[in-house]
């Protein structure tokens, strides 16, 4: 099945509030998801998020990584978000993986970060919360170097 219908799916069961179909379900997504993730890395081959499974896919690395922030594992979500910067080839897409690592390098507390930085007025894409503040502007002053550091780390 496709991630698109797995995620027709999973919403059917949040509406529900079927925790068990819920987890079930977003596992069945991740695991599509990584073996398109693993595929576009064998074939140095980027995401298109005008294809609809395609944008589904990095829709689930995005909650993926901000999982895996929330749950307090942040190298293994800054990972997810170097991987994914390098991985889509929309300039927006880029920039908003590369500002969620920004907010783990400087040790946010995801809630934190959403509420000082995130522009959550409106989704790009109808997905994704890629609109921020202004304010993250010191973010990047203060981190761009280590981002520069470990964003080059990571693509070798």
């Amino acid at each position: 099945m496709s991630i698109v219908k797995k995620y027709e799916e999973l919403e059917k069961y949040l509406r529900k509030d079927d925790a068990d179909k819920i987890n079930q379900t977003f596992n069945e997504i991740l695991n599509e998801t990584f073996e398109m993730v693993n595929k576009k890395i064998d074939s140095k081959s980027t995401f298109d998020v005008n294809n609809p499974e395609e944008a589904a896919a990095v829709r689930a690395m995005f909650e993926y990584m901000l999982e895996l922030w929330n749950d307090g594992e942040i190298d293994e979500a800054k990972e997810v978000g170097y991987d994914m910067a390098y991985l889509v080839e929309d300039p927006k897409l880029k920039e908003m993986f590369s500002m969620y690592v920004l907010g783990m390098i400087a040790n946010m507390n995801i809630d934190k970060f959403f509420d000082k930085y995130v522009d959550d007025s409106k989704a790009y894409k109808d997905i994704f919360l890629a609109e921020f503040k202004d304010d993250i502007d010191e973010l990047i002053i203060k981190h761009k170097k280590q981002f520069q550091e470990e964003f080059s780390k990571d693509a070798k």
